[in-house]
């Protein structure tokens, strides 16, 4: 699209804006400071990088062709869709990226290891989230780490919890920025248990010990991510979101919400209002659910729409702590990953530019036809325009530019590998 229609259109979409008392100007200047997490594990099914490769609790469908095969393929990656996204970035990191200078057991990592992605997040002017990788090792006990009745086991992962800790809070330090260390086990069982409190007695005795150590939230923030069942945990979980709101709030921890995690009929939007009372940290994973966490790639969909609204409603949209958390590896992995940064951006956006004055105005008159009128002619309100010069400012494609962009990456490098 051309800068002259672009303009044009954002013009007139500013005076329509006008008439229900937004200011699409002021918004896409707080729209600007907005980051979303990018996370790296689309590019390459969250294999990693480690030497032994062992057997993933991770389900990813398909196998399509073009995967990053080492850190530096993965970075370029990365590098390709966040020049086609209009806000600020992080890039989320799972423990298996790590680079060591020689071989390190999982559970005494540092971040040395992770001395590339820093420099690389530096120059890139992107800061870093970390997660653990409590999947895929040896030392998994039939699908149970934290909550396994072998106290060596319990142990190996307990430590490999410390260490993640001091990781992600190092990451911050080196960059001056915040490290969200996101922490979910696949602890679970296939039927139903004799005595679940057994479980979740192992599971929160691991916490305890792993979380003790003290860190600078200037740094690091831990966050617990929780999920209703899984692929052979279909009947329990240890990490439910019963067990983890409560610890969580006890103990000072933040908690995570993924879209993906919850019974299909829940509204992740709806828990917002309630925990932003009493969470100083709220990290979301937008990912998108169908009938189950199958993660599907990020859309513009009610529910990712509905999260943001309500996020801007509460006044907590720049408190919270975006990150996306899908893998499909049945489509062009570069293509999974710019729709689904590019929709979460879009519905920040969108929400941004609601009426709320006015719809917060007519409902504390009590005028509640006012109140859907105005949130259903919101639904029609010229958002396109504001988008599009949004990645006109930041440089990122507007309309069909940027799939012809990733259309010609993927023909250049992507086919090559």
């Amino acid at each position: 699209m051309k800068e002259e229609q672009i303009l044009k259109n954002y013009e007139s979409a500013k005076a329509i804006y006008r008439d229900f008392g937004v200011d699409a100007d002021k918004a896409l200047e707080k729209y600007k400071n907005m980051r979303i997490s990018l996370h790296c594990w689309q590019g390459d099914d969250i294999r990693g990088f480690e030497e032994k490769v062992v057997a993933s609790e991770n389900v990813v469908t398909g196998n399509y062709p073009g995967a990053a095969r080492n850190p530096q393929e993965l970075r370029a990656d990365i590098e390709q869709v966040l020049k086609n996204s209009p806000v600020r970035h992080k890039v989320n990191l799972h423990s298996v990226y790590a680079e060591p200078k020689k071989p390190t057991s999982r559970e005494e990592l540092d971040v040395t290891a992770f001395e590339n992605w820093i420099e690389w997040a530096k120059k890139n002017k992107v800061g870093l989230d970390y997660n653990g990788s409590f999947f895929a090792h040896e030392m998994m006990d039939n699908g149970l780490s934290v909550t396994s009745q072998k106290k060596e086991v319990r142990d190996f992962w307990i430590r490999h919890l410390e260490t993640t800790r001091e990781i992600a809070y190092n990451m911050g330090k080196s960059l001056n920025d915040v490290c969200v260390n996101n922490i979910w086990f696949p602890d679970g069982l296939k039927d139903n248990p004799a005595d679940r409190r057994y479980w979740r007695e192992l599971l929160k005795d691991s916490l305890d010990k792993g979380l003790k150590k003290k860190y600078d939230k200037k740094h690091l923030i831990d966050t617990l991510e929780a999920k209703v069942f899984g692929i052979g945990t279909e009947c329990f979980v240890a990490g439910s979101y019963d067990f983890y709101l409560p610890y969580c709030i006890k103990n000072g921890v933040g908690i995570c919400l993924d879209t993906g995690h919850f019974h299909p009929t829940e509204s992740v939007a709806d828990k917002l209002s309630s925990l932003s009372l009493f969470f100083d940290d709220i990290l979301l994973h937008v990912s998108r659910g169908v009938r189950w966490d199958s993660d599907h790639v990020t859309v513009c969909d009610d529910t990712t729409n509905a999260i943001m609204v309500e996020a801007n409603r509460a006044g907590i949209m720049d408190k919270l702590h975006i990150a996306l958390d899908y893998f499909d590896a049945s489509i062009n992995r570069i293509f999974a990953w710019t729709v689904g940064l590019r929709c979460a951006a879009r519905s920040m956006l969108a929400a941004l530019l609601e009426p709320v004055d006015m719809l917060k105005k007519a409902e504390r008159a009590d005028d509640f036809g006012l109140r859907l009128a105005l949130t259903e002619e919101a639904k029609a309100l010229p958002v396109n325009a504001v988008w599009d010069m949004a990645c006109l400012q930041a440089g990122a494609g507007v309309g069909y530019d940027w799939i012809k962009d990733v259309q010609n990456y993927s023909e250049k490098v992507i086919a090559r590998r």
